[in-house]
């Protein structure tokens, strides 16, 4: 065999053994991409058709409802549509907007997701009379029976990723918004499968004239691909994994999944350590309204800010950012999304951002520590709570910032008054009719998400036990006018020790009816009393008002020597302010998961602990408190308006405490020092100036008691102590027991 031939057949050899490693390293490179797209396919798929994002927890106040008749004001309307960053107008055009003409107040309420369902926007008017909403008429002018506004959010408690966003259906998003995002970012969007091989061209040529990045070729899905999926590396590996990707989705989705997925996942800035992620919380974060709200000039803003968040930052780079987003309005004008008149108007004005303002966690952070604690109790599930839960609370920013105003003003006003210093503070508000927590200020430094003041300080509570010795007297034979011993006094305990309490100005006033004993917080007659009617008899009706702490039962306990929390107070006090029906106490009126389903739903279960008689007749000694005893200074500052309330002082004034109620609002005040040294006030001194302070800018309706069947009013001797003809010496009236009362008394 010749050499030529030799050479032919090992020629032949050598491209046969190529070819065949050729087709072969070709089918393993194409079964290894094809496993790989497998692979990326069920990744994708997991998490896009999974919970796509860790959604913060959202928190709302309670919603402010309107019902006939409602006692309500003017301006507390007012004030919560500020709140809720209503637009007040001349004329209505779209939701977010009030009218006000003379004493009617016209809204546009937003849509929203209540706990109970989805709520269309609606028109509605407010007409008032008097100091009470007198009726509520709908947009044909026809009387309804309630409305109510969206709640305002409160918090929003993010998790691990450090991202937030507000999700937002596609269909929610205005037109504009979406027309003018894809002019300039994805013109092609519904044309192309993932990825445009024209779009990568055009950027490769603008690239190549201007010798610089310029134009990126990325399609809406490849950027979510990126964003979603693929970290910020810049590496031709992650490009075909974008692209992939890109292709994936496309295949497996619609265009408005993706273009939904993309607006609710688009990075457009950062507030302090959360990434601001979609154009929902975008809108929210800039301008402070819905997104179906925003101006054409604003939809452009956030359009803008998607080529660089940080380069078109408009708080930092106003300038650059207006340059850009006219860009922007110029393109929306010239592919017909807005008119040639709109986009002049849009261009003459000025960009209006929104202050940033604090964290939301840092706002309340007393108060959203007591909803921590209860959903953690409610959802246990992290899962759950991750998947973006919605909170709706007892929360009334009104009160809030009222009683933050009070500690502000009222805590260095006090220190200056009575040389004292290094004050701290516990208030805590409850709805009575809900048993819902309206209001917390957990201490002096309102934003310190620390030590939680009215959950965890347990302090004496000095007089604030004497309504329960009080109940529980009433419970038995006694009655308002009942005499008491105020005489010096021994007590000797089973170890031998003696106990001699004293009144506070150390006097002795001899027989004293029981509503003055009561009124004007004197010590000794209380111990009389307590020891006659029995400390455990007192320690269980402690209990029965709510207190789940162990309630000591030595003879020092009737003055106070028991250590309870503001919120132990305030459950013991809603018991009373709600003719003695117990419930226990909660931020918490409704949680629902992410699909707006109900997990949660508070109801209140009013349990009658006390005969309705004798808390009556309880009630009415601490009305008497405010008018002429110990927080008499009430009555100088609300002179028409009927309130109950009680002083409370520790030993050696360390403790200084009040808590007073309206018809429906429960109030506990503490003023004290953490290291427990004198605070140098008295309740009515200190505790009390809060809760004025606290009361002057909201509205507080008069308690209005309704009386039981089991009540007379009548006429009582003061010396005697006993039911008598209103001419027979000094006689009072007071509300008596129905079967001890006597229509026809002689003088006695």
């Amino acid at each position: 065999m010749s050499i030529k031939q030799r050479l032919g057949i090992l020629k032949s050899s050598v491209l046969q053994t190529l070819w065949a490693l050729f087709w072969k390293g070709g089918l393993a490179v194409c079964c290894a991409v094809a496993m790989y797209v497998i692979y990326l396919d069920a990744k994708v798929s997991k998490q896009f058709e999974g919970n796509k994002w860790q959604l913060p927890v959202q928190v709302y106040a309670r919603a402010m409802s309107f019902y006939p008749d409602q006692y309500l004001s003017e301006e507390e309307v007012l004030w919560e549509l500020e709140r809720l960053n209503y637009s007040r107008v001349n004329r209505i055009k779209g939701t977010g907007q009030y009218l006000v003409q003379g004493r009617t107040i016209t809204i546009f309420r937003r849509a929203f997701e209540f706990y109970e369902g989805a709520e269309s926007p609606r028109v509605f008017t407010l007409n008032f009379a008097g100091k009470k909403l007198a009726n509520i008429v709908d947009k044909s002018g026809r009387r309804i029976s309630g409305e109510r506004l969206e709640p305002v959010q409160i918090a929003r408690i993010g998790n691990e990723t450090n991202q937030d966003r507000e999700f937002v259906p596609l269909a929610k998003f205005p037109n504009v918004l979406k027309q003018a995002l894809l002019a300039v970012e994805d013109r092609n969007f519904y044309e192309h499968h993932g990825v445009s091989v024209w779009s990568i061209m055009r950027a490769l040529y603008s690239n190549i004239r201007a010798g610089r990045t310029v134009q990126g070729g990325s399609t809406l899905t490849q950027q979510l691909a990126k964003n979603f999926y693929l970290t910020r590396e810049r590496s031709i590996i992650r490009k075909i994994n974008e692209a992939f990707i890109a292709l994936i989705l496309d295949y497996r989705y619609s265009k408005d999944e993706i273009l939904e997925a993309y607006l609710n996942e688009v990075y457009l800035g950062q507030a302090y350590n959360q990434g601001v992620h979609g154009m929902g919380l975008a809108s929210e974060f800039y301008f402070a309204k819905p997104v179906d709200e925003l101006e054409f000039d604003q939809i452009a803003l956030l359009v803008a800010m998607v080529k660089g968040p940080s380069f078109y930052n408009p708080r930092r780079y106003p300038e650059r950012t207006m340059e850009r987003r006219d860009l922007v309005l110029r393109l929306m004008a010239e592919n017909g999304i807005i008119s040639t008149t709109e986009y002049r108007q849009s261009l003459e004005r000025k960009i209006e951002i929104q202050p940033l303002k604090e964290s939301l966690l840092q706002s309340y952070p007393g108060y959203l520590e007591l909803v921590n604690r209860e959903l953690k109790e409610l959802v246990p599930s992290d899962d759950i709570i991750h998947a973006g839960v919605r909170i709706f609370t007892y929360f009334e920013l009104q009160k809030q910032s009222a009683m933050e105003e009070a500690v502000v003003s009222g805590l260095p006003y006090l220190e200056r008054r009575f040389g004292t210093s290094g004050l701290e503070v516990a208030m805590i508000s409850v709805n009575a009719e809900k048993s819902g927590v309206s209001a917390l200020v957990a201490g002096r430094q309102m934003r310190f998400s620390g030590f939680n003041r009215v959950l965890d300080t347990k302090r004496s509570v000095g007089s604030l036990v004497k309504p329960a010795i009080y109940l529980t007297a009433l419970q038995q034979d006694y009655n308002l006018g009942t005499l008491i011993e105020d005489a010096p006094l021994q007590v000797t305990d089973a170890s031998g020790k003696t106990w001699s309490p004293e009144n506070f100005d150390h006097k002795f006033r001899g027989q004293v009816p029981l509503y003055e004993a009561f009124s004007k917080s004197l010590n000794i007659p209380a111990v009389n009393l307590g020891l006659d009617v029995g400390v455990h008899q007192v320690a269980q009706t402690m209990t029965e008002l709510g207190i789940q702490s162990d309630i000591p039962t030595y003879p020092s306990m009737l003055l106070g020597a028991v250590e309870l929390s503001s919120f132990d107070v305030a459950q013991m006090y809603t018991t009373l302010a709600a003719n003695g029906r117990y419930s226990a106490l909660t931020s918490i009126s409704a949680i629902t998961d992410s699909a707006g389903k109900t997990l949660y739903k508070h109801h209140p279960e009013r349990a009658q602990r006390f005969d309705p008689v004798s808390v009556y007749m309880t009630k009415y000694g601490l009305k008497r408190v405010t008018k002429s005893g110990t927080g008499k200074r009430l009555n100088k500052h609300f002179p028409s308006v009927q309130l109950a309330g009680k002083t409370g002082t520790s030993n050696d004034m360390r403790d200084s405490w009040f808590t007073g109620f309206d018809h429906n609002t429960v109030t506990v005040t503490w003023i004290g020092r953490d290291d427990n040294k004198p605070a140098k006030l008295t309740g009515g001194r200190g505790a009390l100036e809060l809760y004025i302070r606290y009361l002057k800018p909201l509205n507080p309706q008069a308690i209005v008691d309704e009386r039981p069947a089991g009540v007379k009013w009548a006429f009582v001797n003061k010396q005697t102590g006993k039911q008598a003809a209103p001419h027979c010496g000094p006689a009072i009236q007071l509300p008596l027991r129905a079967e001890l009362f006597n229509p026809n008394p002689s003088c006695q």
